[in-house]
């Protein structure tokens, strides 16, 4: 799985370097974007199954998100995305500990339609999930390792007024990660797969 992942981050910055050197003209575009959106993540969690008698669960959250982007060609653009968010553990849906996820994400995007006033767009590109302030109740051990996966990304963008625009975005981050509980036999390394569904609704400005 990691040989997959690190071949798709070198194909991104292999891509990215060739988009950049090919860049000589259409100078009629924007090429710098940030973008503020309100973010539902909403994880499609994946438990190891000896964890199957706790019946594991992890809940949903609304956060603010920021995101940069840079338009290497016009239809096409590398985006930077950046939030921090916490879900509640549950065992039995009781809730039992918690903990913060940061995943800086990095797409490669696809315009087909830009410079329109509506203008979809699709992406893929990689997540670095960082866990952090992981804790479960009666077990001080408790931790969540880090993982890098891939992304997928799809939305759109729709022309308010010159450079400001809403948008919609909706993106998927594998994130396949380990928790290390003690359950009475010792410190042992569980399936606790995240992979986050990303739904944004949000404004962005371009210059």
């Amino acid at each position: 799985m990691k040989k997959n992942v690190f071949a798709v981050a070198g194909m991104l910055v292999v891509l990215s370097l060739g988009l950049a050197s090919a860049v000589r003209a259409e100078e009629d575009y924007k090429k710098f974007g940030v973008r503020i959106r309100a973010i539902y993540v909403a994880p499609n969690e994946s438990f190891d199954s000896r964890l199957a008698a706790v019946k594991p669960t992890v809940s949903d959250n609304i956060i603010p998100e920021l995101d940069l982007e840079y338009f290497f060609m016009k239809n096409v653009s590398t985006e930077l995305i950046l939030g921090v968010t916490k879900h509640d553990v549950k065992f039995d849906g009781n809730e039992v500990g918690s903990t913060w996820g940061l995943p800086p994400t990095l797409t490669v995007k696809y315009h087909p339609l830009a410079g329109g006033t509506i203008s979809p767009y699709v992406g893929v590109g990689v997540n670095y999930m960082i866990p952090f302030n992981s804790h479960l109740s009666g077990h001080p051990e408790f931790k969540i390792d880090s993982s890098v996966g891939w992304a997928a990304q799809a939305g759109v963008d729709v022309k308010i007024k010159d450079n400001l625009y809403f948008n919609l975005d909706y993106k998927y981050l594998n994130a396949d990660t380990k928790a290390t509980i003690n359950l009475g036999g010792g410190n042992t390394k569980y399936k606790l797969d995240l992979n986050p569904n990303l739904f944004g609704i949000g404004v962005g400005y371009r210059f």
